[in-house]
């Protein structure tokens, strides 16, 4: 089968409309009048023929004009975009400095044990320290958790003399790994009256 070129292919579909207007404008025209009339023969063929231009096209439109400066769009000069505006940075908040005191030190051990498991270590620690991070002994135990030797609180940070919140997160991993719980430990020291 040969390739047709898209123009012919337009043009026989063009034409095969107009024929198609041309039909629907003559035929119903022919076939209005069943009924043998007055006028003559060849003023019938005029109107048929006068029926058969085609009608509802863009050039066929009496409002259609020649383009002329009154119909065309003519671009103005161009105003430039008013910028927008960038979004001004929110202030980054000013973090509060974190207290290490003795009153933080309990909320944390608070928030990290739950109430019971507070009241099991605060027993113990207030018969050992009296949550004094300074607090010493003559043997070598130092701080609220009465670590011996103290020095050992030092890998939880080098603030340990001085730090109740370094103390307590090297006493609750203590507990923890040598008891298993604070209320495990509390029993042992009440036994023993050390841990």
């Amino acid at each position: 089968m040969k390739r047709f070129h898209p123009a012919a292919i337009l043009a026989v579909v063009t034409a095969a409309i107009i024929l198609l207007d041309a039909i629907v404008v003559v035929v119903p025209g022919a076939l209005a009048d069943p009924e043998p009339s007055a006028t003559p023969a060849a003023s019938r063929t005029a109107e048929v023929v006068a029926a058969a231009e085609p009608t509802g096209f863009w050039f066929a439109q009496p409002t259609w004009k020649a383009a002329s400066t009154e119909n065309v769009y003519i671009p103005g000069p161009t105003i430039p975009a008013t910028p927008t505006p960038r979004p001004t940075a929110k202030p980054a908040p000013t973090p509060v400095p974190y207290r290490d005191t003795v009153s933080n030190a309990r909320t944390y051990v608070k928030n990290r044990l739950g109430s019971n498991g507070y009241d099991c270590i605060n027993v113990v620690w207030t018969g050992e320290s009296k949550w004094d991070p300074t607090m010493g002994t003559p043997t070598g135990a130092y701080g609220i958790p009465q670590a011996f030797p103290g020095t050992k609180m030092a890998a939880f940070g080098s603030n340990w003399r001085y730090s109740p919140l370094t103390q307590v997160k090297w006493g609750l991993w203590y507990v923890a790994n040598r008891y298993g719980s604070a209320c495990a430990a509390y029993t042992f020291w009440e036994a023993h009256g050390w841990y």
